[in-house]
């Protein structure tokens, strides 16, 4: 009988496999500032029937440029700022130094959130956390943050 795997081999694979199972997927989710996660049809009914009660928080986006899911979300809203130049969002990059991520707890705790990931952008009672919740929902709720002409109730 022909031998497939040597002893590195066999180590190796077992390695892999453990490996595999730990790491865990990056999370990706919506939040409101009570901590609570949002679906995304929780999302939509908040930015059409309700408006924020304050929208003087800045807008903040945290990311690291050594992180390969903040890359492309640093290059959406790039463009999407030299495409909008009345767009203000504050760009955080977390390996800047202490202050970032000092910056990124207090908003945190602020939102009751105990975990984060990046990149994860706040909008004053919410935010985005996540490649695509980021790319596919920043205009949306952007706008909803900083519309003043919404009817809708205020939301606390």
């Amino acid at each position: 009988m022909k031998k497939y795997f040597g002893p590195n081999q066999k180590i190796f694979a077992i390695l892999f496999m453990v490996m595999s199972i730990l790491i865990l997927p990056v999370n990706a989710t919506i939040f409101a500032e009570d901590g609570s996660e949002l679906t995304i049809d929780d999302l939509y009914e908040m930015v059409n029937t309700t408006k924020p009660a304050n929208n003087s928080a800045p807008v903040v986006f945290f990311y690291d440029p050594e992180c390969g899911p903040c890359i492309p979300v640093h290059e959406y809203l790039e463009k999407y700022i030299s495409d909008h130049p009345v767009v203000k969002v504050e760009m955080v990059n977390l390996s800047a130094g202490p202050e970032s991520e000092v910056m990124m707890s207090e908003l945190y705790i602020q939102h009751n959130r105990s975990m984060m990931n990046t990149p994860v952008i706040f909008f004053g009672p919410g935010g985005l956390e996540g490649t695509d919740e980021i790319i596919n929902g920043f205009e949306m709720v952007y706008r909803w943050y900083t519309t003043e002409g919404c009817n809708c109730q205020s939301i606390t």
